[in-house]
């Protein structure tokens, strides 16, 4: 089984954090619980603090910009509405382009791969295509020197 690093572990619990809480409706959950509670422990996810310390910094991100993150998801969605998108897809564009804007020491081509990886798991077949469509000309548009 591929070893994953804390970033990537981070991404994926972040990922089914606001997938959980988009199945609630709520993204106002106020406090979370620990990111080790959220699934428990298993070998292919086990939390070390600098998953969980980032884990947490995407989660509060996005749930803090999530109206800009999805006015700029949507001005790239050609003939979509963020309401058609799946939960997954869309969450999975919150998150990445929350980290385009303000993580910076990641390397565009990384956000995109890590986005592509985390659609390929969690989405459905066509996840991956739909989340590069939209993902690769709005990290252009927003890391134009990378």
């Amino acid at each position: 089984m591929k070893q994953s690093g804390p970033r990537h572990i981070a991404r994926e619990f972040a990922l089914r954090e606001l997938v959980g809480l988009h199945f609630l409706h709520d993204l106002d959950i106020d406090p979370l619980p620990p990111v080790s509670n959220w699934w428990g422990k298993d070998d292919r996810l086990s939390v070390n603090r600098d998953a969980e310390s980032f884990a947490r910094q995407m989660i509060a991100g996005v749930r803090k910009q999530t109206d800009r993150l999805d006015a700029m998801i949507q001005q790239h969605a050609k003939n979509w509405r963020l309401e058609r998108m799946t939960k997954v897809d869309r969450n999975l564009l919150r998150l990445s382009v929350w980290e385009l804007l303000f993580n910076p020491e990641t390397p565009t081509r990384v956000i995109l791969n890590e986005a592509l990886e985390l659609a390929k798991c969690y989405g459905d077949q066509d996840s991956y295509r739909f989340v590069n469509g939209i993902l690769d000309p709005l990290a252009k548009s927003v890391r134009k020197n990378q």
